[in-house]
């Protein structure tokens, strides 16, 4: 029989190659690394499943894919202002379950059913619009909305665009935004969206739509290193239009950072044409037109009375007029929630401009009946209140509901889009 102080120095040993064991898998396991910053699936063009992830790490994470160990790919390196490394990993099909850094991404495996829409969710710090108390959740309430996104259960999530509005430092002594990071950097990114957005980003895929706040002169730079579905890394403010299937659903996403509201530029509406062209040849017989930039949409300014009808790029561009298969065109840009109708067969235009930004004010006169770039308004639900927009098809169309902060819908939100018609209760 061993001797007593063989069997301590016998356990001792196991216990230290126990040890070391979990810290080789620790350190190897793509599941249990600390340095990631944020992991998330999106979609691109033809439907892709894209996995991606935010590393602080000088090296790109490994994946559990159906349970095989994969590397993802350095997308861009660590630069100035950006001390992060961004990755990726284009999934094979039929792959059922992703894990990243201990967290599994829902992959898709039907067609969406239930789908969240939010857009223009950053908080907003700019002298000419006002400073937004950042550090108050009701007063800049994105991350509680990115958490009732997450309790939907969503089977795809669409953000409309502008993310990042942190733009300019808090003023002194200004307690509601004090601290909070300003300009384009990680640090912004971060704050405006990766962090708030945590659970949401893990509770379905998404589909990212580019807006004017991540142009080239603004956010660019963030926008291709992180959310920018295609390969090309370098900011340039024209992107070629794509489609994404999504079961009989196809989403034609564009961007339209170039399309001024009010001024249209002759070379401007001749690029758009062009792009309406090539989304013509993509719409099939039942399609959504995503954009940042609304094309029929109302705008109340700030003082609420000033009404304009934007945008007037797109509709020079399209001569008002969509493929036979566009079903609806859901935007943001707009800060607000707005549902209108319109004769003629035109389309519907939503509006989901109210995921945590300042809101505008509500639009108080009566908007039925109005002219709205040569079609009349036969519907219009608008309100001025944060929240997302879900859909859930329908036998003939989609059940589409405004909800508030916390995932209630509200009153007048339970709205029908069907035919090309749209109405709210």
């Amino acid at each position: 029989m061993p001797s007593p102080n063989r069997r301590a120095r016998s356990f001792l040993l196991v216990a230290l190659l126990l040890i070391a064991s979990a810290a080789t898998c620790s350190a190897h396991d793509p599941g249990t690394s600390t340095r990631i910053e944020a992991a998330w699936l999106e979609l691109g063009p033809g439907g892709a499943v894209i996995t991606r992830a935010i590393t602080r790490e000088d090296a790109c994470p490994r994946a559990r894919v159906d349970g095989r160990v994969v590397g993802m790919a350095e997308r861009a390196r660590p630069g100035p202002n950006f001390p992060v490394l961004s990755c990726e990993f284009t999934l094979p099909q039929e792959v059922r379950r992703v894990v990243v850094a201990g967290d599994e991404l829902e992959v898709p495996d039907r067609p969406p059913r239930r789908i969240a829409v939010l857009g223009d969710t950053g908080c907003r710090l700019k002298q000419v619009d006002g400073f937004q108390a950042c550090n108050d959740p009701h007063q800049w309430p994105f991350a509680r909305i990115a958490k009732s996104v997450a309790r939907y259960d969503p089977d795809l999530i669409i953000h409309v665009g502008d993310i990042l509005y942190r733009e300019q430092p808090c003023p002194p002594g200004n307690a509601g935004c004090a601290g909070s990071p300003w300009g384009q950097n990680w640090e912004t990114w971060a704050a405006d969206f990766f962090t708030p957005a945590a659970r949401a980003l893990a509770a379905a895929p998404w589909v990212f739509v580019r807006g004017d706040h991540e142009s080239c002169g603004r956010a660019g730079e963030g926008w291709f290193r992180f959310l920018e579905s295609r390969a090309t890394v370098t900011c340039t403010d024209q992107t070629d239009p794509y489609s994404v299937p999504a079961g009989g659903l196809r989403l034609l996403v564009m961007d339209t950072v170039q399309a001024d509201d009010t001024n249209p530029s002759p070379p401007v509406v001749q690029h758009y044409a062009q792009q309406f062209r090539v989304l013509a040849g993509e719409a099939g017989p039942n399609a959504w037109l995503l954009s940042h930039r609304p094309m029929w949409a109302l705008d109340p300014g700030q003082s609420g009375t000033d009404l304009q009808v934007f945008n007037a790029t797109l509709q020079q561009a399209s001569q008002n007029t969509l493929p036979p298969g566009v079903r609806l065109v859901l935007t943001g840009h707009i800060h607000l929630a707005e549902v209108l109708g319109f004769s003629g067969g035109r389309p519907p235009q939503m509006v989901a401009g109210i995921g945590g930004t300042l809101l505008l004010p509500d639009i108080e006169q009566d908007v039925v009946g109005m002219d709205v770039a040569g079609a009349v308004l036969t519907t219009a639900t608008i309100t001025s209140d944060h929240g997302f927009i879900t859909f859930e098809p329908r036998r003939h169309g989609w059940a589409a509901t405004i909800r508030d902060i916390d995932g209630r819908p509200l009153p007048t939100g339970h709205c029908r889009i069907e035919q090309k018609q749209a109405r709210c209760d």
